[in-house]
């Protein structure tokens, strides 16, 4: 199996977006991947690949041979978070389109992670912080495919550091998303 060509040669010469995204998606790139390269959200990736009736998986279009899809990031196990203090909290379910938690979540800072068939997909931090359409989508999307979206929690205590405030819930968010680049977020993408 070959390695897909470099992304700049891919899209070399294609006069739009559309075409660079579908050229990308073709050649086995991953949606977020592409997203990434060209500097637009996932959202637009999407719009355009469903506007053209690619609607199945990630690498519609390409032929059965292409090259997989590149993976740069390290995948997280959820039994990671378990080690390290996280517990489950529950599941998202859907009911008439909208999604809710099975169980009301804590109001005290915390970091959330999203897992499918044990791998985490996304990070979220904060009790307040309300969930994107973007992934109230891509979960309703799962569910409506059969899949189990789970919720898992830490809430790390406050810290200081020389006398000043520590905020360990949004250190933590942000150290699991550099390292490992959860495919659901956008953040991820860039760093």
């Amino acid at each position: 199996m070959t390695e897909p060509r470099p992304m700049s040669a891919v899209v070399e010469g294609l006069p739009t977006k559309s075409a660079k995204i579908k050229a990308l998606i073709a050649e086995g790139y991953l949606r977020t991947d592409v997203a990434r390269f060209l500097s637009i959200n996932y959202q637009h990736v999407r719009k355009v690949l469903e506007d053209a009736g690619i609607r199945d998986g990630l690498q519609i279009g390409a032929s059965p041979d292409a090259p997989k899809p590149r993976r740069d990031r390290e995948r997280m196990e959820v039994q990671l978070l378990v080690d390290a203090g996280f517990i489950r909290l529950g599941l998202w379910t859907s009911i008439e389109g909208r999604i809710q938690l099975e169980t009301a979540a804590p109001r005290i800072p915390g970091v959330y992670a999203f897992v499918i068939a044990g791998q985490v997909i996304y990070r979220s931090g904060h009790s307040t912080q309300k969930t994107s359409s973007r992934i109230n989508l891509q979960i309703i999307e799962e569910l409506a495919a059969g899949r189990v979206v789970e919720i898992y929690l830490a809430t790390p205590e406050p810290a200081e550091w020389n006398g000043l405030p520590v905020n360990m819930a949004a250190g933590l968010e942000e150290g699991l998303i550099q390292k490992f680049r959860p495919p659901w977020n956008v953040r991820s993408a860039t760093g």
